[in-house]
């Protein structure tokens, strides 16, 4: 959701499934002369950093190439309605921060021709950060969603007790996982910018291939051992209401893509390895021969970190 030609990417890719009931997206991120993520740059905000108004700036750049006409007049009045709400609450963070995926939601539906839902009457918010799914589940009744199929939501906020509340970032996959849940879809796709989920974090490590498929409980390692493809609290959630996830890449969909599956699926038993790191630590996961999931730890200083990753990658590489 960073430019106006990923936007059309996505939009290609919703379109060309007519299966589709739910879209949840993010916030923009970094692209170009934009070198901070529009969360990073709210969360700014919220300490005083007179940005506001490139904030709202980057969002009309994309709607003025994106929109036409009264679409594009209505967007408009809604970033000026915006700014004025963040403006009267400069202490509410969590709405303040709320808003980049917000703002990409209500662009985005309009660029469609769908339906809007706003996350905070969805979407039941635990204090720690987790989904009530008994609240969430009656707010999904009360509000008829499956009447408005598809709709466009932002990810990564909903409410608690009448108040903006927030995911842990990377929220917007977990947002995804709890409708898939909820209403009973037979598939989750995750659009990222990656083939897949990889054998390392290929923007710092050559050679990373692909991982095909993996089982539920693989996924929920790796994501609680540093591999951030996908937010931690998603593998668990899904596998309980046996709901199957495929990750895949939003500048080549349908072509190298990781499934997720039940323990169960004779596909996810093949050799897999995963390099990641996690609080200066290198952690190394495997499996092989369907044994079970391996986890082992190596240190290292911030200095070699990088350095030592790629090293044990290449290693495992050869070894698969």
């Amino acid at each position: 959701m960073a430019t106006p030609t990923t936007i059309r990417l996505c939009r290609n890719i919703v379109q060309s499934n007519s299966a589709v009931q739910a879209i949840v997206v993010s916030a923009p991120g970094k692209y170009g002369s934009y070198q901070s993520k529009v969360t990073d740059n709210l969360i700014r905000l919220t300490k005083g950093a007179p940005i506001l108004a490139d904030i709202i700036g980057r969002f009309d750049d994309i709607a003025r190439e994106l929109l036409r006409g009264d679409q594009y007049e209505l967007y408009q009045t809604i970033l000026s309605q915006t700014r004025t709400a963040m403006t009267e609450r400069p202490q509410d963070y969590n709405f303040i921060v709320s808003r980049g995926e917000y703002l990409a939601a209500r662009l985005f539906a309009l660029y469609l021709g769908y339906q809007f839902i706003d996350a905070y009457d969805i979407l039941v918010i635990k204090p720690d950060a987790t989904i009530d799914l008994t609240a969430t589940k009656k707010q999904i009744k009360l509000h008829h969603l499956k009447q408005h199929l598809p709709f466009v939501i932002g990810g990564f906020y909903g409410q608690r007790d009448d108040k903006t509340a927030l995911f842990t970032r990377g929220g917007s996959d977990y947002t995804g996982a709890i409708l898939a849940v909820l209403m009973h879809a037979t598939i989750y796709k995750n659009y990222t910018d990656t083939n897949g989920i990889q054998t390392s974090n290929p923007r710092l490590v050559p050679d990373t291939q692909t991982i095909p498929c993996l089982d539920f409980n693989s996924l929920d390692i790796l994501t609680h051992n540093g591999a951030g493809v996908i937010h931690e609290n998603v593998a668990k959630l899904l596998e309980t209401y046996r709901v199957p996830l495929r990750v895949d890449n939003t500048f080549s969909p349908h072509q190298i893509f990781t499934e997720v599956h039940s323990p169960r699926c004779r596909h996810c038993q093949h050799n897999f390895f995963c390099v990641t790191n996690k609080d200066n630590r290198i952690v190394v996961v495997t499996k092989k021969h369907g044994k079970p999931v391996t986890v082992r730890f190596f240190m290292s200083t911030p200095q070699n970190l990088l350095a030592d990753m790629q090293l044990l990658h290449q290693r495992l590489l050869k070894q698969l």
